[in-house]
């Protein structure tokens, strides 16, 4: 079935802050609204508003299994979308990632954990999607096994982060809050990155 969406439409859709933490957690996962209500910490009727005004649109689908119905995204487009909107964004703020590889040894992080990151990348001040999206696109440009510190200030992130780096195939090295409201991820890159 063929649905009316604008340019406009879509837009709206990508600038509320409720519906890309759904997109983000649906993205990792087929989820229910329930799920996704659990997982964001949100009432589910809120949650299932959101998810029938964007189904409705055509950005996500539904399907129904014994009764309960899943959503994700009608197309990968959506979230390329959302991919190449932060990467454009990340572009004008100027690069938040610094490399410790040529300073012998990494003195911006000192950490009771003992782990020399090979980069840093500061998401200060980003809500989600982009610590997420950005910590992946980061590892993979990196070499395998060198060790990400990613520092966030978003709980969620804080969150997010260790799940969907470990589905492709990352290792969490440690997790630390030193700073109230501020987490540091040590990420060891893997070998070889899986395909989500």
């Amino acid at each position: 079935m063929r649905k009316n969406i604008s340019l406009q439409d879509l837009f709206k859709v990508l600038s509320n802050q409720t519906r890309m933490e759904i997109l983000i957690a649906i993205f990792d996962n087929y989820l229910t609204a329930s799920e996704i209500a659990e997982k964001l910490n949100y009432d589910i009727s809120t949650i299932y508003r959101h998810l029938l005004h964007m189904k409705k649109l055509g950005v996500l689908k539904s399907e129904r299994k014994n009764g309960i119905e899943y959503f994700d995204f009608s197309s990968t487009k959506i979230f390329h979308i959302i991919e190449n909107a932060i990467e454009f964004i990340s572009e004008i703020k100027g690069n938040k990632v610094i490399d410790c590889t040529n300073m012998g040894r990494c003195l911006l992080d000192q950490n009771s954990l003992n782990i020399e990151p090979d980069m840093i990348l500061d998401m200060r001040g980003e809500i989600c999607p982009v610590p997420d999206i950005q910590t992946r696109k980061v590892l993979k440009n990196m070499k395998k096994e060198q060790v990400l510190l990613v520092i966030v200030d978003y709980p969620l992130s804080a969150e997010r982060i260790p799940i969907s780096i470990a589905k492709e195939g990352h290792i969490l090295l440690g997790k630390i809050n030193e700073i109230p409201g501020e987490t540091k991820l040590y990420i060891k890159r893997a070998k070889k990155i899986r395909r989500t």
